[in-house]
């Protein structure tokens, strides 16, 4: 399978003077190999179009480079993020290994340092030193931070704590601290910083997909949503997810 060019920010940065094109190639870890275009491509991160859907958590291999002969990189990531497109499907990678400066500094000054994912999940949160649970949106999320729409201003600096959907005073899953705050409308949007590169695991905690889960994963009912976008997803993606059997009898290289 082949594609017709995308228009990407990050495949042909204009930071390099030359506009020397990211070509990518993807296997799976049983080396399968995937068709693929880039799409986008991140420091910790990317996104590309391929011919099927992926689960969450699946393993990837990968090669970036710029031309067959110079600025060559193999990095491995995992798969969090998936929607279909008019090419196929787009996926959205978490890097395994930020990209190293040899790859980048003489060709990609541009490249930024993490990409941005729409989403439409539900939590409860904790701004600061508040005693009650608050409903939020998530909207978009990134490997170290997140953006919020909620029903109140809160103001840039103070701590927050995220909770499961179900709304219960568990133990917060997930710890940050506010950046900005704007009114759009009658709500606020807010973003957040996540220490640690735990954006990682928001899909897992709040994107409802636990029946879409790489085989042993385990997951807690409580953390899920039952937003109307992630459970169009799983409708639209249920039928045609690749089969464990498929990974079954791969051979890890």
């Amino acid at each position: 399978m082949s594609f017709p060019p995308v228009s990407s920010r990050s495949g042909t940065p204009q930071g390099h003077s030359n506009n020397t094109e990211i070509q990518l190639s993807v296997c799976l870890e049983c080396s399968t190999p995937l068709p693929s275009k880039l799409v986008e491509l991140a420091r910790t991160d990317l996104t590309f179009i391929t011919d099927r859907p992926l689960r969450y958590g699946t393993p990837l291999q990968l090669a970036i480079f710029s031309d067959f002969i110079h600025a060559v990189t193999h990095n491995r990531a995992h798969v969090h993020w998936c929607r279909p497109h008019p090419l196929g499907w787009q996926i959205g990678a978490f890097l395994v290994q930020t990209l190293p400066d040899r790859l980048t500094e003489n060709h990609w000054t541009d490249l930024r340092s993490s990409l941005r994912y729409e989403c439409n999940w539900k939590a409860w949160v904790l701004w600061g030193d508040e005693a009650k649970l608050e409903a939020i949106k998530i909207i978009n999320y990134s490997i170290s931070g997140l953006c919020m729409m909620a029903p109140c201003e809160i103001s840039p600096g103070q701590p927050f704590s995220l909770f499961g959907a179900a709304g219960s005073r568990q133990p917060a899953v997930l710890n940050g601290q506010i950046q900005w705050c704007r009114k759009v409308d009658d709500r606020f949007q807010i973003g957040g910083l996540i220490h640690g590169q735990r954006g990682r695991d928001l899909p897992r905690l709040f994107g409802n997909l636990k029946d879409v889960h790489a085989d042993g994963i385990q997951i807690e009912d409580s953390n899920f949503c039952d937003s109307l976008d992630t459970q169009r997803r799983e409708q639209e993606l249920s039928e045609r997810f690749l089969t464990d059997s498929d990974s079954a009898n791969c051979r890890i290289v």
